[in-house]
Formats: C-alpha cells, structure tokens, sequence
C-alpha cells in the first residue's frame, strides 16, 4: 500500500487529525538549514497532516552532537529515526540509540511510514 492509501485508511479509523504537522515553507527551510533533500513521502506525509500514533511523534528536525551525520525527524519511545545528511532524495532510515553505532533500519522513508502505521493498529495487549 502506498503512503496515500496509508493515509486513507488513518482517515477511516480515526487515527488521522486533517490539520497538517509542517507545511512546504518549513520543509524547505529544514532542508537548506540541515543540508539534506527529503523524499516526496516525506514531504507529503508531513503537509497532508496529523497522525495519532501511540507514543510517536514527528518533530522539526534536530541534530544530535553524538551523530553529526544525520538529521532526526521522529522518535518513537526512546528510538531517534534520522535521514543521513546529504543531497540524495530517496533516503534510508536510520535508528539513532545513545552509545550505538546508526543503525539503518529501513531503505527509504514510506517503507519505515508502512512499518510504524501497521505497529501501532496492531493491539499490544489482547484479551
């Protein structure tokens, strides 16, 4: 499924806020400031709108003095998810931990957007 079907289906459980977390001027501005090029998922995802996803949360980039190679664009938990700066546009997804080397954890960014909606429809406590 695509990101846009994704989204359709947040859309019909509610999981979806149709007010959107960044909007283009932000993105283009996070991307001259940090040196990177986001994926069009990426972009899309974030100027279509808001997500309720269980203790997940997209915020404005932010580099770490600890991985200065990367620019991190969620956390999940105690997980930091980053870009890899650089000008490439379709780029993988890494998980930054405290004291661990940058794991890649997912080749771009609809696959890791894919990974975490269908984590957090699934009941982490059934009856």
């Amino acid at each position: 499924m695509s990101w846009k079907g994704i989204i359709e289906e947040m859309k019909h459980t509610g999981r979806f806020i149709d007010r959107p977390s960044y909007s283009d001027a932000d993105l283009d501005k996070w991307e001259k400031d940090h040196g990177c090029r986001f994926p069009e998922s990426f972009r899309g995802i974030l100027t279509q709108g808001s997500y309720e996803i269980a203790n997940f949360y997209f915020h404005p980039l932010k580099e770490s003095a600890e991985f200065p190679d990367f620019a991190i664009f969620a956390q999940w938990n105690d997980d930091s998810f980053a870009f890899k700066r650089g000008p490439e546009q379709d780029k993988a997804v890494f998980v930054l931990l405290s004291g661990e080397k940058p794991l890649q954890k997912f080749e771009n960014f609809e696959q890791f957007f894919r990974n975490v909606a269908a984590l957090t429809a699934q009941s982490n406590n059934p009856e």
